[in-house]
């Protein structure tokens, strides 16, 4: 049995991702390919464009035979956790082979090894040098990546730009799999430019798809960077977004003591949210008047998401350590005996109902996060279990 495994939000499902699941079919000939896909909230702590489930409709539609989710609390978290959450599901599958597959702008895998190699060895030397970054204000990806590249240039090493978005995810899947060793990673070479905002681009990029669509740009422009399926969704995309008020309330109802313990805040930074929050007028300028060079608008926007779904520091800790487990959200109706091959590994979870009755936090967190993407966006009638497709 050899499982290939693609980790993505689709947000949304464009051209480009039909490569890669093109390059998965042709280069590895999996028996089974899984999306692990982040759910309602993004990893930069903002609502996905569509619910997880008609996102996950599209995946097989694309070439799945199975999408899981990836748990919330690690969905919505740095890339670290992000790309070790994949993994470790991935990992825990019974299988003979495993792959994890992504895109990255290098789209070769010695110099994204090299770097995972480095950092899984962090150097004495190299964690002074991000100390020394850090006390200077940049923010710790930029401080790490930093003294990286200073790093891989003394010892004339060549590795993957960690500044670039696909290759930070990228390094951080290879890290992984050297730590379990029972998975392989496969990359593919991106096309385009990541955070490009331009839809006439050789490869508009998801964010660029998603601009035009908040800015009113007529649909007919992104008809040709998307497959049909996904384009006949986009249409019908619900523009209400009223997670503001939801946020702003919420942080309202919070002392700094309660804010200080959900994921990811530190030095103080509780103070200066919980001030502005009083003073601004919606999330977004929330968001950018909390940032600074050291917290970036992405990390606030997170901790702002984990402040929503009572994400606290100990309990993501705790959730690192726990056994992994499967909220399937959509299956290929010819391939349902991967529920199967599932519960032959792990506990399976096949809806929102299911969930919330679990002895499962993580799960009941999956569910809550649907339940706010629902009213945030006026979609009181978003699916709430498993698809067959």
């Amino acid at each position: 049995m050899k499982i290939a495994a693609i980790t993505a939000e689709f947000n949304p499902l464009h051209n480009g991702h039909l490569r890669l699941f093109s390059a998965v079919k042709d280069k590895l000939t999996p028996d089974i390919i899984i999306v692990l896909l982040g759910g309602d909230f993004t990893q930069r702590g903002d609502l996905a464009l569509s619910d997880k489930y008609t996102r996950a409709k599209h995946a097989i539609l694309a070439g799945a035979d199975a999408v899981l989710e990836l748990p919330q609390i690690f969905a919505c978290s740095c890339a670290e956790r992000f790309a070790d959450s994949a993994v470790k599901i991935l990992s825990s599958i019974r299988a003979d082979e495993r792959f994890i597959c992504f895109g990255s702008e290098c789209g070769e895998l010695s110099s994204i090894s090299n770097a995972a190699s480095i950092l899984n060895a962090e150097s004495v030397s190299m964690t002074e040098e991000i100390k020394a970054n850090l006390d200077m204000g940049c923010s710790y990806p930029v401080a790490r990546a930093q003294a990286l590249l200073h790093y891989a240039e003394e010892n004339n090493l060549p590795v993957a730009d960690p500044t670039l978005p696909n290759n930070i995810l990228a390094i951080e899947y290879v890290r992984s799999a050297f730590n379990r060793r029972n998975v392989t990673p496969f990359t593919l070479k991106r096309v385009g430019k990541y955070h490009s905002d331009t839809l006439d681009a050789e490869a508009p990029s998801a964010s660029a798809i998603r601009q035009a669509i908040y800015n009113g740009v007529s649909t007919e422009c992104i008809k040709k960077d998307v497959p049909s399926y996904v384009f006949a969704d986009l249409l019908i995309v619900s523009q209400a977004d009223k997670l503001s008020p939801i946020a702003l309330y919420k942080l309202m109802t919070m002392s700094p003591e309660g804010l200080k313990r959900i994921n990811d805040v530190s030095e103080g930074i509780e103070n200066r949210i919980l001030r502005l929050a009083k003073e601004s007028k919606n999330l977004q300028e929330l968001i950018k008047n909390v940032s600074t060079k050291r917290y970036t608008e992405a990390r606030i926007s997170r901790i702002i998401a984990s402040a929503l779904l009572g994400i606290t520091k100990p309990f993501f800790e705790s959730e690192i350590q726990s056994e992994p487990y499967y909220k399937v959200l959509a299956v290929k109706k010819s391939k349902t005996d991967i529920l199967s091959l599932l519960s032959h590994s792990g506990k399976v979870i096949t809806g929102e109902t299911e969930a919330k009755e679990s002895d499962n936090p993580s799960a009941m967190i999956d569910a809550l996060a649907h339940d706010i993407f629902a009213i945030a966006k006026e979609s009181p009638d978003l699916e709430n279990g498993m698809l067959l497709v």
